[in-house]
C-alpha cells in the first residue's frame, strides 16, 4: 500500500470539506466548551518572576492532584468528540446525533485505549524521547481502527493500529509533526496577537476572557484537523473496505 504526504494531506482536505459543518458543532460541545470551562474555573498556575523552575512543578502537580476530577471529566468528554468525529469520517452515513451516540458508547474502551497508547508513548519518552516519538507514530491509528472496525477490545485495536503502521513509524510521526507543530506556532501567533488587541480595547480582564475564547477555539481547530488527519492516514493504510464513505462528490 502507498503512503503519500501529498494524498494523505488531500484525503485530509476532503474530509474536512465533507464534514466541516458537523465537525464544527462536534468540536465544540465537546472540545471548545470543556476546555473553557475548565480553563475558567480551573486555570493552570502562573509562575511569578522569579520563581525557580523546581518550585513552579510543584505547584502544577498541586494544582492537577486538586483539580484531577475536573481535569479527568474533560479528557473524557473530549474523547467522546474525538470518536464521535472520527464516525463521521469513518463509519457509515451519520447524523451528529448518532455520532454522538455512537462517541458516548464507545468510550469506556476508547479511554482505555487512550491510557494505553499515551503510557506507551510516556514510557518510551523517558528512554531518551526517540522511543517515544516513534511509538507515537505506531499507536496513533489504533484509535482511527477501533471506530471505523468497531473493534470494542483495546488490546485488539491497538494490535490493528500496530499492524497498520507497521514498517511507515517515522512516516506518520513525520506527518503529523509536519501538521502539529506549524498548527501550534500558529494558534499560538494568533492568540497572543488577538490577546493583546482585545486587552488593549476591553480592558485587562474582559480581555483576558476573550483571549481564552479565541485560545479554545483555536484549539477545537487543530483538534479537528488532528483528528481528521489520522483518519486520512487509515484511509490510506487499511484495507479497501475499511475506509468509510467515498468522499469523491466532497471535491
Amino acid at each position: 500500500m502507498t503512503f503519500s504526504y501529498n494524498a494523505v494531506w488531500d484525503d485530509t482536505g476532503r474530509l474536512l470539506r465533507a464534514h466541516g459543518a458537523l465537525l464544527a458543532a462536534i468540536a465544540g460541545v465537546f472540545v471548545f466548551l470543556p476546555t473553557l470551562l475548565v480553563g475558567h474555573f480551573f486555570p493552570p498556575p502562573e509562575a511569578p518572576e522569579g520563581m525557580e523552575l523546581r518550585e513552579y512543578v510543584r505547584i502544577f502537580f498541586d494544582h492537577l492532584k486538586d483539580n484531577s476530577l475536573w481535569l479527568v471529566l474533560e479528557s473524557f468528554v473530549i474523547m467522546a468528540g474525538s470518536a464521535a468525529m472520527l464516525r463521521l469520517a469513518l463509519g457509515p452515513r451519520v447524523t451528529v446525533a448518532g455520532a454522538i451516540r455512537f462517541g458516548l458508547v464507545l468510550l469506556p474502551a476508547y479511554s482505555i485505549l487512550s491510557v494505553m497508547t499515551n503510557f506507551m508513548v510516556l514510557a518510551g519518552m523517558l528512554l531518551l524521547i526517540v522511543p517515544g516519538l516513534y511509538l507515537w507514530g505506531r499507536v496513533l491509528l489504533a484509535a482511527p481502527a477501533m471506530v471505523a472496525e468497531e473493534r470494542r477490545n483495546p488490546i485488539d485495536a491497538l494490535k490493528r493500529g500496530f499492524a497498520l503502521s507497521a514498517g511507515r513509524g517515522w512516516a506518520i510521526l513525520g506527518l503529523l509533526l509536519l501538521v502539529m507543530i506549524p498548527g501550534a506556532i500558529l494558534a499560538w501567533v494568533i492568540e497572543k496577537l488577538a490577546g493583546i488587541g482585545l486587552i488593549l480595547a476591553a480592558g485587562q480582564e474582559l480581555g483576558k476572557m476573550l483571549t481564552a475564547i479565541v485560545y479554545c477555539a483555536l484549539n477545537a481547530v487543530l483538534t479537528i484537523v488532528l483528528v481528521m488527519l489520522s483518519a486520512a492516514i487509515y484511509r490510506a493504510l487499511a484495507a479497501p473496505e475499511a475506509k468509510g464513505p467515498d468522499l469523491k462528490k466532497a471535491d
